[in-house]
């Protein structure tokens, strides 16, 4: 079975347009979801290229509202939701869940919510029936791996380095992984690191799926085009089978 390619894009970014024009690129190049980040001021997980690429956004006007209509939009693959806990909260959690669930987001990432205070974000999800997607670290005890897949819903998304994203992929991601395949039955997705078809590659060996988000919005940064992306995506998609 081929391996699950999952893109990042920074909603609104470089504009509300040319992220629709992204997330077509990225569908175009074989993305089986796509990660599409609502941009927050305080993105604690996300390294420089995507802090700036969510400075941009929110600089331009972009809110959550504008999240949702991005959505509504684009059909052409499975979109998540990555964000961070304030604007849940501040939409309340109950109204968010059921618009994302109206907007047919398949999950929703929320790098800073930590499975011991995830109860009311956990139970707004439920009720929606878009699953919340926690976050293992290299970091996590066993405890608390077993812990993260009793809740979960969806797969799991693990982090394949004690850093932000855009970092080098680590070089023992292989033995992470299966750590934490014994100890879990949900697919295990790695993000953080990947930049390359190799690393894709490498990191799926042993993952279900492979997350890339900083590489192919460097892209854009560099002066790339909407084609330049789906030819990066393009290459991942044949490093992955």
């Amino acid at each position: 079975m081929a391996k699950r390619l999952i893109p990042y894009v920074t909603c609104g970014y470089p504009s509300k347009a040319g992220c629709l024009d992204l997330l077509r690129a990225c569908a175009a190049g074989g993305a089986d979801q796509i990660e599409l980040g609502i941009p927050f001021s305080d993105p604690l997980a996300d390294g420089p290229v995507i802090q700036a690429t969510s400075h941009k956004a929110l600089t331009g006007g972009v809110t959550t509202d504008d999240a949702f209509a991005t959505a509504d939009a684009f059909q052409a693959a499975p979109l998540l939701f990555m964000t961070y806990v304030n604007p849940i909260f501040k939409y309340g959690p109950d109204a968010f869940f059921a618009r994302a669930a109206k907007a047919r987001i398949q999950g929703v990432i929320l790098p800073d919510v930590p499975p011991e205070e995830a109860g009311p974000y956990a139970a707004a999800a439920e009720k929606s029936g878009v699953p919340l997607v926690f976050l293992i670290s290299p970091t996590c005890t066993d405890a608390r791996i077993r812990a993260i897949d009793a809740l979960s819903k969806s797969w799991i998304y693990l982090v394949s380095l004690k850093g932000v994203t855009g970092a080098k992929l680590a070089t023992d991601v292989g033995a992470f992984v299966k750590r934490v395949r014994r100890l879990t039955k949900h697919p295990l997705c790695v993000g953080f690191g990947i930049s390359t078809p190799e690393d894709a590659a490498r990191a799926a060996e042993h993952a279900d799926g492979v997350i890339v988000g900083s590489a192919l919005l460097k892209i854009v940064e560099n002066g790339g085009t909407a084609k330049d992306v789906e030819a990066f995506v393009a290459s991942l998609r044949r490093a992955l089978g």
